[in-house]
């Protein structure tokens, strides 16, 4: 596999003979929105330009349609014949209009080789901010030849997430961290979740993305990795990429 990070959790993923482009914010820096009140978000531009972001890409798998995974300029620039997976649940999102071969997901998705399994998360703790949240998600995917990768989607550390690890034993796993925050409550993974995967997969790579992107985010990728450090989690196992950044895990050289 090869994993590209672009922005946030924007990334492309090759895996199994398929280049699948993930969660396409492409927002210029500033003209998108406030999630805390005090500043238009992304707070960085791309590396690259809209055309080379989505550039080799087969197709868009969507974790959710909240607003810094999927935007109008995405929308807009991306061919509207590409097939677009997206969870079940958001087949009724304006954002979808006037593509051509969209694919809702529930339960296991198939795109040539590639099979991969809409796993559930939490996106928060209590019961308001879920509500505000919604229902939010991951994929694991699955290739001949390839290592086990879970994408936790926007989620932070629950039981969810723990029995998919459990049940799927995954080589290699995503996850969103920056610690966003909405009513104060903690609704994508901060230090003490990553590390909690960490421990709880410790044959794992861990590759965590959702930094320094939004004004709501509360942990940056220093911060995680000074906590890692002082946990005593391996660079090795934890991998912190910078935006544009890729990383290629081959099955054989996988944990």
């Amino acid at each position: 596999m090869k994993y590209k990070l672009i922005r946030h959790a924007t990334a492309k993923l090759d895996f199994g003979g398929t280049c699948f482009l993930l969660d396409p914010w492409f927002a210029a820096k500033g003209k998108g929105l406030s999630y805390a009140g005090k500043e238009n978000s992304p707070l960085v531009d791309m590396p690259c330009k809209m055309w080379e972001a989505e550039s080799r890409a087969d197709c868009v798998l969507l974790s959710h349609l909240h607003s810094d995974h999927f935007d109008k300029e995405a929308a807009d620039f991306l061919d509207k014949d590409r097939p677009l997976f997206f969870p079940s649940c958001d087949a009724e999102a304006p954002l979808l209009t006037g593509f051509t071969d969209l694919r809702p997901v529930d339960g296991t998705g198939l795109y040539n080789e590639v099979a991969f399994e809409h796993v559930p998360g939490r996106h928060g703790h209590s019961g308001d901010v879920l509500a505000d949240m919604g229902e939010s998600g991951g994929y694991v995917f699955m290739a001949a030849g390839e290592p086990t990768v879970y994408w936790t989607g926007d989620t932070v550390w629950c039981d969810e997430v723990k029995k998919t690890i459990e049940v799927y034993q995954p080589q290699v796993i995503i996850v969103h961290g920056g610690g966003a925050l909405w009513n104060g409550e903690e609704i994508t993974m901060g230090i003490e979740d990553v590390l909690a995967v960490c421990k709880a997969a410790p044959g794992a790579k861990i590759i965590a993305v959702h930094f320094e992107t939004t004004d709501h985010a509360s942990v940056t990728r220093s911060d995680l990795r000074a906590a890692a450090d002082a946990a005593g989690v391996s660079r090795d196992q934890l991998l912190i990429p910078a935006d544009g950044e890729e990383i290629v895990i081959m099955q054989e050289t996988a944990f």
